[in-house]
């Protein structure tokens, strides 16, 4: 599957902000329901994802600027873009994933992969220089 059926905004996005399915399906979910303020268990449960998960996507998710986060026990979360370029994309994101769903996962599991490979090749250079091969 090609990355041209996803936008270049898109990517880019998804480049900066999202690692996992997971990740994308609890922003996805807060930006349809903005008006709502979420905890762990609640997207847990919504989502049927462990709660330990929810908080970390959660708490990366308000790092980023993505989700507003009010101090309490338990912790509220509330879909709120910082900046209106953001909101725009998560917005094209969205579309893209709703219409698009296998080349957005594709795309995201793809990342990964390549980091790894550039890690492992790293490696794989560094052992044969040491060999006197490089």
């Amino acid at each position: 599957m090609s990355d041209a059926v996803i936008p270049p905004r898109v990517q880019r996005f998804i480049a900066t902000h999202i690692d996992s399915i997971e990740k994308l399906e609890v922003l996805l979910l807060m930006r349809s329901r903005a008006e709502r303020e979420w905890t762990a268990r609640d997207i847990s449960q919504e989502l049927r994802i462990m709660e330990s998960s929810a908080a970390a996507r959660l708490e990366d998710l308000s790092t980023r600027r993505l989700l507003v986060k009010a101090e309490g026990s338990p912790a509220l979360y509330r879909y709120s873009p910082a900046s209106s370029e953001d909101a725009q994309d998560i917005a094209q994101l969205q579309d893209t994933y709703s219409t698009r769903r296998v080349s957005v996962i594709s795309f995201i599991f793809s990342k990964p992969l390549d980091k790894v490979r550039g890690f492992a090749d790293a490696f794989r250079l560094k052992r044969d220089k040491d060999d006197g091969h490089g």
